[in-house]
């Protein structure tokens, strides 16, 4: 089973007309997220997985389960190489 998400506990950010800012002290570097993309930032509080925030995406956005959560797998991944999670 997979672990629920977290954020990485120095991650700050903001949400600007829909779009997340986000930035992780001492990285040297920050992330703009699309409105899905911010979305999915929400999304992760600690208690939901991948298949489980996929579930939201894909009814929220009207997708197929496996298209929605193959996309946020590759965001994940994303997230994780520029230690935005815990």
């Amino acid at each position: 089973m997979e672990a629920p998400l977290r954020k990485h506990p120095d991650a700050a950010s903001r949400n600007y007309d829909g779009e997340a800012f986000i930035v992780v002290p001492g990285k040297g570097e920050y992330n703009i997220l699309n409105p899905i993309g911010t979305r999915v930032w929400d999304l992760i509080d600690g208690q939901r997985t991948v298949v489980e925030i996929a579930r939201v995406i894909s009814d929220e956005y009207a997708v197929a389960q496996e298209v929605a959560e193959a996309d946020v797998r590759s965001f994940v991944d994303d997230l994780k190489k520029h230690q935005m999670l815990a």
